[in-house]
């Protein structure tokens, strides 16, 4: 007989399960489990088989195993499944959807006669708190980790738990809903076989009554015979009007049911989904900080700096000019506290300036930039070479540099213990030979305690 066996098999957390699988059947002459086919999970956890399990008046008893290696007893994934014949002996066996468990799995132990220890396994695929409801609870698993902006992490850990605490216990209730109702079917298939067993007695004694002479008790009897027949009827119609009021009652709270577990999954949707944004912003935000936090600590050659200045200042003109705005840039004073090393400044972060013992390690540097003059016809500026201010106390160098129609602005730079005299000039801005405009400023560094 031809068989053809397909399934399922998923992990618990509801992604698809990897490895191999294997069906068996009961081997009535050994009395054991045997291994008739195996068969390799594809990426969606699917399954199928194709084997022929010879013909035979029944059905061979058939479960389904998951392959480990290095173990005594078998992990059962399934015990059961639908089963459909198709004419030329054909069997379609399916398993349907199996999770495959860890620590929830039912341990199946029968140690009473006639079953021993070698009968012990571990059914994987039924959970110990055996549910009959179709409830994806896949996806109402919350990863924990996320933050979400709206709530704390242990606010929103807290409700994430009271919610799967809840769908855990409503889980419970509509299974219990579920046996009461299966328990009244049987309730009710048994009733059935109780009128059909009296229909047929009925049947019996009025076949023996037309079969034998009519007597003065035949009346009586069919008399009892209608009373019986009329008050099973009545008992039939009570019994099914109370299933039918009592599965009513419990079909309206299995749809209530429902319609909780689905409100809840929408809100644990919506919280997802805020706490992935929640933490895509506090990405976000870290990034931007270690940008500012880079750009505050820099260090910038000073005639690069001076240099970038006066090309926005230009820039800027030009836009001016561009723009028709009948106006020009005119003197431009720019102050900095920067630290002096050499020709480089180095501008303060923010811990710094915060940091009151640090600020004298700091030197206000004035730049100021004029306006280029129009070249007329007549006029012509007058240039000016730069002195030396090299060694010059600031007193000397300020007079020098009044005398020649500058202006001289002064900075300092602390020598510490280096052993440097005191109150000299030990460089300057411009360079000494430079030709600039008459009343030009001069940036001249002195040292000082």
């Amino acid at each position: 007989m031809q068989w053809s066996i397909t399934g399922t098999l998923f992990e618990p957390d509801g992604k698809a399960a990897s490895g191999q699988v294997e069906i068996q059947t009961f081997e009535l002459a050994r009395r054991q489990w045997r291994s008739v086919a195996k068969a390799r999970l594809d990426a969606k956890g699917n399954f199928a088989i194709n084997l022929n399990l010879g013909d035979g008046p029944q059905l061979p008893a058939v479960r389904l195993c998951e392959t480990v290696k290095a173990r005594e007893t078998p992990r059962v994934l399934a015990e059961g499944a639908l089963v459909q014949v198709e004419p030329g002996k054909r069997v379609h066996l399916a398993f349907g959807d199996i999770e495959r468990l860890g620590d929830q799995a039912v341990a199946r132990r029968e140690r009473s006669a006639p079953f021993s220890a070698t009968d012990d396994y571990l059914l994987a695929g039924t959970p110990r708190a055996v549910a009959q409801l179709t409830v994806n609870m896949a996806a109402l698993r919350v990863n924990p980790q996320l933050v979400t902006r709206a709530q704390p992490a242990s606010t929103q850990l807290k409700t994430q738990a009271a919610l799967s605490k809840q769908l855990e216990a409503q889980s419970v209730e509509l299974n219990q809903k579920v046996l009461l109702i299966n328990n009244l079917e049987r309730e009710k298939q048994t009733q059935a076989n109780e009128l059909k067993q009296a229909q047929l007695k009925i049947s019996t004694l009025e076949k023996q009554l037309k079969d034998k002479p009519a007597a003065a008790g035949n009346e009586q009897i069919e008399l009892a015979t209608q009373q019986i027949r009329l008050h099973l009827n009545e008992q039939i119609l009570k019994q099914a009007t109370e299933f039918e009021l009592k599965e009513s009652d419990l079909q309206r709270t299995l749809n209530l049911r429902n319609q909780e577990i689905a409100q809840f999954s929408e809100r644990i949707r919506d919280l997802t989904k805020a706490s992935r944004e929640a933490a895509e912003e506090a990405a976000r935000a870290r990034e931007e900080s270690e940008e500012l936090k880079a750009q505050l600590d820099t260090q910038v050659d000073a005639d690069q700096l001076y240099g970038n200045i006066a090309r926005q200042l230009q820039q800027a003109q030009t836009q001016l000019s561009k723009d028709g705005v009948p106006y020009r840039l005119g003197r431009v004073s720019l102050n900095l506290k920067t630290l002096v090393t050499g020709n480089s400044l180095t501008l303060p972060t923010l811990s710094d300036l915060k940091n009151k013992g640090s600020a004298g390690l700091f030197t206000d540097v004035a730049l100021e930039y004029l306006p280029e003059m129009d070249d007329g016809p007549d006029t012509a500026p007058a240039g000016i070479t730069v002195p030396d201010f090299s060694d010059l106390t600031e007193t000397l160098a300020r007079r020098l540099a009044r005398d020649l129609g500058l202006e001289l602005e002064a900075a300092y730079q602390s020598v510490g213990d280096s052993g440097q005299p005191v109150g000299q000039a030990v460089r300057q801005l411009p360079a000494k030979g430079s030709e600039v405009a008459l009343g030009e400023r001069v940036l001249v560094v002195f040292t000082q305690t």
